[in-house]
């Protein structure tokens, strides 16, 4: 059994976590699973719905977000596919601690987590490949939780300068200032900084060309 998307044939062999498998296992994985279409600004899911479901984004892109207390939203990461989203917390059967939007039309297959779990105990390389796919994400949170506490907008530029360079190809200023937690203005602001001292150059067609990588540095601990 296959997964069609987009006139095109979908297969699990080609989501890295799977690839390992058998046909037999892959079916097996379908035959639990259920393909959702979500479209831009769509919610997939919400902070505190209970996770019955592993989610794995096969087309399209996400972000991950919470709400404050004072209702402003704080945007965590974003994933693309192929990619788990929230398996942790599908794994330790607690609810969502953050909710999940698609950012562009988006194909994600929602496994039934129970059987999922038995199949990950009668396959060793599968819970080795889930391991590693936590492995990422709490490196991806890492840094961001590092964004979110950097002291100013200038540390938290430079450190997404460090981190993830491409993010200035892949997204808009509005939504790097959002990853970030500060205006497009004060965006705007540092980019500028760091382009007039000669630390960076920026363009829409090559991203970011890091100059000076040691006062960069300097800057990602102020």
């Amino acid at each position: 059994m296959s997964l069609s998307l987009h006139d095109k044939t979908f297969s699990l062999e080609k989501v890295g976590i799977f690839s390992h498998l058998t046909p037999d296992q892959r079916a097996q994985i379908e035959r639990i699973g259920i393909i959702r279409h979500f479209s831009e600004g769509e919610i997939i899911f919400y902070e505190g719905d209970e996770s019955h479901y592993f989610h794995l984004l096969i087309e399209g892109e996400v972000s991950i977000f919470k709400v404050t207390a004072v209702t402003e939203t704080m945007l965590i990461h974003r994933f693309h596919a192929p990619s788990l989203i929230a398996e942790v917390a599908t794994l330790k059967q607690i609810p969502y601690p953050a909710s999940c939007e698609a950012t562009q039309p988006s194909i994600v297959l929602k496994i039934s987590r129970d059987p999922f779990l038995k199949l990950l105990q009668n396959d060793p390389s599968l819970s080795i490949a889930l391991i590693a796919s936590l492995t990422q994400k709490i490196s991806a949170l890492e840094h961001s939780l590092q964004r979110h506490t950097a002291p100013n907008a200038l540390a938290k530029v430079a450190r997404l300068v460090r981190e993830d360079s491409n993010a200035f190809q892949r997204l808009k200023g509005m939504e790097i200032a959002r990853l970030l937690g500060i205006t497009p203005e004060t965006l705007s602001r540092m980019i500028k900084k760091l382009k007039s001292e000669g630390i960076i150059t920026l363009s829409k067609t090559e991203g970011v060309n890091l100059l000076l990588p040691d006062k960069l540095d300097t800057y990602c601990r102020s």
